[in-house]
């Protein structure tokens, strides 16, 4: 191997490292969010980046959240992070298929996006893109992949 080969292998090793070292910084060490959110950028959304989504939505008001992840998640209800506002309430799944199956359990009143489950009356059926409403402000300010 010759000494410009040897260099340039080398050079790129340590880019490589100095990738690893500020994925590590940027995520708090969990290199696997940072892949996560390059690859799937809601699945690291949180329930408060939701509600936050609502601020400033004149017809979707959202008073008096509380976080009800103590008593809303347990080994039934696989989610989270959960909070109830006097509208809505808000889950986080970390899988998508224990969403799915809170959402139906739901019925009318669960809307699912991705790891994310709007509880509200009607939900289900609150899905017209031209009337503003948590769904179609949810799924149009959260793009899904």
């Amino acid at each position: 191997m010759s000494k410009r080969s040897i260099a340039i292998t080398t050079t790129t090793i340590t880019l490589a490292a100095a990738v690893i070292v500020a994925g590590l910084w940027v995520t708090g060490g969990d290199p696997l969010r940072g892949i996560q959110e390059l690859v799937a950028p809601r699945s690291t959304m949180t329930v408060e980046n939701v509600f936050n989504g609502f601020e400033g939505q004149p017809d979707l008001p959202v008073t008096n959240p509380q976080d009800i992840t103590a008593e809303a998640c347990s080994d039934e209800v696989r989610c989270s992070q959960a909070v109830r506002a006097d509208q809505i309430t808000v889950y986080r799944f970390e899988d998508r298929d224990d969403a799915e199956g809170f959402t139906a359990a739901l019925g009318d009143n669960g809307y699912q996006s991705d790891w994310i489950v709007l509880e509200y009356q009607g939900a289900k059926y609150d899905t017209d893109s031209a009337e503003s409403s948590y769904a179609t402000v949810f799924d149009g300010t959260w793009t899904s992949e």
